[in-house]
């Protein structure tokens, strides 16, 4: 065959893949295209949504505050509500700035200005102001819920946000009326039920919402409206139907309440939307790479003709090295987990772009080197001894492990090894696979405290009391240990809720649980067992049930007394007590729930005989 001949069936032969390429390069371009209008249609409208939900934000807040300041008059409500207009003002500029779409919204809010000259000169009722304010928001919520209706990305759906901007609508709605009413002298029964059906169409809302939501957005939710903030709103509510809301600061609590909660909602609307338009830059980012990926190729097609003689006399050489990047590659998949692959004397090879979001090393930083770099220090040299006779042995290893980040921070990991042998048996190479359990670690950690301890005091719970009260029993029968039970209840705890309000009852609560623990040992278990009743172990306090009893006693004295001096809080002079019942243990009936029911009844006698004292229980 002489050397022409070679040449034109090279190109014949050639021509076929290089059309080929061209093919899928406009395939891909066409693709990618309609991608990328979609993306930026969707960027669009999430970011004019964020502008609107913004704006629908401030109107609400106007709303709440204006609907106070009618009834009340108040200087401190009149000084937020101009602060107000100013951030109402700002958010209905930007929006002018990104859109003039809105033109029936811009007619209805050019009257602003007189409706709140009228609020401020008490020359407007409470329905007219919030009737006003409604209308601008439903406009606002019409134009969200036509650009979101077609919205559906990967992790997010348009409905799930109309549905989110409803409810925070109605909250809003919510928030005002009760504010107006809580300030108000003659309570207008119109206007609650009106807030009795605002919440029914709250709930129904939730419903809806956690039916179309996404589990992204339906987790993101859940990170961020806190459940205590949740919790608040709704004992506010009850208050507010017990007639037990009346006064400025009650209307202040419960503005700042709602507020928080109402704020929270936005904060996923906008976290989702935000999330949104990265996402869309991203793809376009991409997008444009495909673009640029494309014309790379139809250059290669043409200049392929000119090397391809040259790749032929190489290709012989590059045949054990391709061979070998194919058997690496044939264990390398694209995930999440960070994976290293190495040498049989453990060199690294190659990464991924996981290993460098986790560790913080580059590529080039770390290839070429030993990943010993990545060692915590927390771990033996028996340990990783261990490690490699496993590996060596069963040619795989799997465990967590602390390795540490190039900033020096060291966390936790779940680690997989597995060695690559070639034909003859032999390693040639080691491929890791781990993922970070930081977060994992951490939340499992805060269950655990959570489920164990009392949420506003933090001593430990029942659950942990009785857990404690085993192991201290068991120790107590095995060792010849003598220990105190104390179950205390908190004396004329109710006419404080009743006279100051509970979270001056729940600060009070805090105060006495420090009280308590300055009293006692480092050894010594204290806990709260329900609402004002607590309960302490006093462990291994005598040689003898006599010694034990009055050492019990004396301590119990010095809290009694402790907890009888005045307690300061927010200006206000509280005076309690302490019933406390007395159980020495273990004794002949070994039951834990014999030690609790025993002190109780030891602590009501305490009661009967005028509070404020304590009494054994084999006394009384």
């Amino acid at each position: 065959m002489n050397l022409k001949s070679l040449q034109i069936k090279i190109i014949l032969i050639f021509s076929l893949p290089a059309l080929t390429l061209i093919y899928f390069s406009y395939s891909l371009v066409h693709s990618n295209y309609t991608k990328y209008q979609e993306s930026a249609s969707y960027a669009a409208s999430a970011k004019h949504t964020h502008i609107l939900s913004k704006l629908i934000h401030n109107i609400q807040l106007e709303r709440g505050l204006s609907a106070g300041y009618i009834v009340s008059k108040d200087e401190s409500i009149k000084r937020n509500l101009q602060k107000q207009y100013q951030l109402t003002d700002d958010a209905y500029t930007d929006l002018m700035k990104f859109s003039h779409e809105h033109k029936q919204f811009t007619k209805k809010f050019q009257n602003i200005h007189l409706i709140r000259k009228k609020v401020l000169e008490a020359k407007i009722n409470f329905s007219d102001e919030i009737k006003y304010y409604n209308a601008l928001n439903k406009e606002l919520l019409h134009a969200i819920s036509i650009l979101m209706y077609n919205l559906n990305s990967e992790s997010y759906n348009g409905k799930a946000l109309i549905e989110l901007q409803k409810l925070k609508e109605y909250l809003g709605q919510e928030r005002a009326y009760t504010y107006n009413q809580i300030l108000a002298q003659h309570k207008n029964k119109k206007y609650i039920q009106y807030i009795q059906q605002l919440q029914k169409k709250e709930e129904k809302l939730k419903t809806i919402f956690s039916v179309c939501a996404s589990k992204n957005t339906e987790n993101l939710f859940k990170q961020i409206v806190q459940k205590e903030t949740v919790a608040k709103t709704d004992y506010l509510r009850k208050m507010f139907y017990l007639q037990k809301l009346s006064s400025k600061k009650d209307a202040k609590i419960w503005f700042q309440t709602t507020s928080q909660y109402i704020t929270q909602i936005y904060n996923v609307s906008r976290q989702i939307l935000n999330s949104i338009v990265t996402d869309a830059i991203q793809t376009q980012k991409e997008i444009k790479k495909v673009f640029i990926f494309t014309v790379i190729l139809w250059i290669l097609s043409v200049l392929s003709l000119f090397i391809l003689v040259y790749i032929i006399n190489n290709l012989i050489k590059k045949e054990d090295k391709l061979l070998a990047k194919i058997r690496i590659a044939s264990h390398t998949f694209d995930s999440h987990e960070a994976i290293v692959i190495t040498d049989e004397k453990g060199i690294v090879l190659e990464v991924n772009k996981s290993f460098t979001k986790i560790t913080g090393y580059k590529p080039d930083e770390i290839i070429g080197h030993s990943p010993n770099i990545l060692k915590s220090g927390k771990h033996s040299r028996e340990f990783y001894t261990n490690m490699w006779k496993e590996l060596l042995t069963s040619g795989k290893w799997n465990g967590d492990i602390y390795n540490k980040r190039k900033n020096g921070e060291i966390y936790p990991e779940r680690l997989s090894i597995s060695a690559i042998k070639n034909d003859k048996g032999e390693i040639i190479n080691f491929i890791a696979q781990f993922y970070d359990i930081s977060d994992l670690r951490s939340a499992q950690k805060e269950a655990l405290y959570q489920a164990n301890h009392d949420f506003l005091t933090g001593l430990f719970n029942r659950k942990l009391l009785l857990q404690r009260l085993h192991e201290e029993n068991a120790k107590a029968l095995r060792h010849n240990f003598i220990h105190a039970f104390l179950f205390i209840d908190l004396d004329n705890f109710k006419s404080v809720n009743d006279t100051y309000g509970h979270h001056i009852g729940d600060e009070l609560l805090i105060k006495v649980a420090h009280k308590m623990k300055a009293h006692l040992r480092e050894e010594d278990i204290l806990a709260r067992i329900s609402g004002d009743e607590f309960a302490i172990i006093l462990v291994n306090v005598a040689n003898s049930k006599e010694e034990a009893k009055k050492y019990a006693h004396k301590k119990c004295q010095s809290i009694i007394n402790a907890l009888s001096q005045e307690f300061f809080i927010e200006g206000n002079k509280i005076h309690i007590g302490a019933s406390i019942g007395i159980k020495i243990f273990p004794d002949e009936k070994n039951n834990i729930e014999n030690i609790i029911n025993d002190a109780d009844k030891a602590m009501y006698f305490s009661k009967k005989r005028g509070k404020n004292s304590c009494s054994l229980y084999c006394e009384i």
